[in-house]
């Protein structure tokens, strides 16, 4: 018979407190964003200065690898949710509390859930599970939805029709891998800043889905087409069995979602990506530099996850800002694949970020003057070739190409952040990457 299970000491009532400080969330419905701003920067000062003081240990919990950080960083989440993602009129600050809610009710169902009921590992992360995944989905979601539906008065169905329903699937279903995943970062920042991005990009369009039948027949071309190169993929060993899997899903999705335009982006990431990785293979191999998870399902997953979400919403929508979405992963993903690669062959001197201490070739989140620029030539090729091929206006090609690059130096800090994977770093790359470019849209002119 199974033992029961219980929450450590002290973890009851700091998830509870987690959750409880959503209800904050509920005065954006009357504040404008710098009066909102402001109120999370006083919390967060609260929490710094005076919150030790008053209440000392009393919400600490005996969780291994807890800490203070979330108190912290909490407010400073809410405030980048807010900054980022306020927008003029009657939706005001109705994102943000969507973020907010993926940030209190996911991280709290899916850490209470898993820990008293999680019985199955995820195949990425044994040690979560998906049965707190699952909670942080229904959690997240839910919590999200109701908080953005009070703040403005509409749900976004109502409000954006099919393309933000499934904008909430995939954007909260993003968060839950991110918030799964070992990245460096305290899993409270990246995934709610992701799933409110994801939505931001549905609500972003005008145009919408105007002929089903015709996307319909757009995916089943692109279906085919994909598959006749997966086949071609799999007899030359280009990837394996499920990285070939993943391709095809991702391909069929691009192209029959994306347009060739955003395939097109997806073909330069891809043969980039493989080009640099065959420059000096062999001499890379004999010094154990050589990276065969980029022939997995895992390193197609990471790299492409933001792709494949980019595309299904600007086939629904038509969005700049889903474009955009598109774009900048891709960028964040070339150009970290490209330094990382051009690095190991011709970097005789690496160091880390961000003490500029010299390390051995290969070190992860290391840096090179020569992989350094091949990280900026491949941000600039998926930029370029986005403005030349009309996915995305003129103007984009300087904020696309920054985006991906300082997206790849932000990459090499995760490793003094925390716990990583190659795999959750390659997401939070190009997730990175994403939000850099939609802050950068903030400060430009229209």
């Amino acid at each position: 018979m199974t033992a029961r299970r219980t929450l450590p000491p002290g973890e009851l009532p700091r998830k509870a407190v987690h959750l409880g400080m959503a209800a904050f969330a509920l005065a954006l419905r009357w504040l404008d964003w710098r009066a909102a701003a402001l109120c999370a920067l006083v919390a967060f000062l609260f929490n710094l200065l005076l919150l030790p003081r008053l209440l000392g240990h009393r919400l600490a919990t005996k969780r291994h690898g807890a800490s203070d950080r979330g108190v912290l960083l909490y407010p400073l989440v809410v405030l980048a949710l807010i900054v980022l993602f306020h927008r003029p009129g009657a939706s005001g600050l109705a994102l943000a509390a969507f973020g907010w809610g993926l940030l209190a009710g996911g991280d709290a169902v899916a850490g209470t859930v898993g820990m008293l009921w999680g019985r199955h590992p995820l195949p990425w992360n044994g040690a979560k599970s998906w049965e707190g995944f699952t909670g942080y989905v229904l959690g997240g979601g839910a919590l999200g939805v109701a908080l953005f539906a009070f703040v403005w008065g509409r749900c976004p169905y109502g409000a954006y029709g099919t393309a933000a329903a499934v904008a909430v699937v995939l954007g909260t279903v993003l968060a839950a891998v991110l918030e799964s995943l070992p990245h460096g970062l305290d899993d409270n920042v990246l995934p709610p800043l992701a799933g409110t991005l994801v939505l931001a990009a549905a609500t972003a369009g005008t145009a919408g889905l105007t002929d089903p039948p015709a996307l319909a027949r757009a995916v089943a071309l692109a279906a085919a087409v994909n598959l006749a190169i997966a086949v071609a993929a799999r007899a030359v060993r280009l990837l394996e069995g499920p990285g070939i899997a993943a391709a095809w899903l991702l391909g069929t999705v691009t192209l029959g979602f994306g347009t060739w335009r955003a395939y097109l982006l997806l073909w330069i990431f891809l043969a980039g990506g493989t080009a640099v990785t065959r420059i000096r293979r062999a001499e890379k191999r004999r010094a154990g530099l050589e990276d065969e998870r980029r022939r997995g399902l895992a390193h197609v997953a990471a790299n492409g996850a933001l792709c494949l979400v980019g595309s299904v919403l600007y086939g629904l929508t038509g969005s700049a800002a889903a474009a955009a979405v598109v774009a900048a992963g891709l960028a964040a993903a070339l150009a970290d694949t490209a330094a990382s690669e051009i690095g190991k062959a011709y970097g005789r001197r690496t160091w880390a970020l961000p003490s500029l201490r010299p390390v051995p070739p290969g070190t992860e989140g290391a840096v090179s003057i020569p992989g350094t620029l091949a990280g900026l030539a491949g941000a600039a090729a998926i930029a370029g070739a986005a403005v030349a091929s009309g996915f995305l206006p003129a103007g984009a090609l300087l904020p696309v190409t920054a985006a991906g690059f300082l997206a790849m130096l932000a990459e090499g800090f995760l490793p003094r952040l925390g716990p990583v994977t190659n795999t959750g770093t390659n997401l939070a790359n190009t997730v990175t990457g994403a939000l850099i470019l939609h802050a950068i849209t903030l400060l430009l002119p229209p």
